[in-house]
């Protein structure tokens, strides 16, 4: 009996759900432009503290 392939994605840990849902990857590329972008709405507030929520969600020492 054969598994199916897992694909090698890199941005862990949404590379393998997104690549399962047609459609998902351009909608979380198109969230994370929105919210990273320089020129964008969105305070530099916020994004400091999406970064710190998702560094304490991924275990990361910041």
């Amino acid at each position: 009996m054969s598994t199916p392939a897992r694909p090698a994605l890199r941005e862990a840990p949404y590379g393998y759900t997104v690549s399962l849902v047609p459609g998902a990857s351009d909608a979380l590329a198109g969230f994370v432009d929105t919210l990273w972008k320089p020129s964008g709405t969105v305070t530099p507030r916020v994004k400091e503290l999406v970064f710190l929520r998702t560094s304490i969600v991924n275990q990361c020492h910041t």
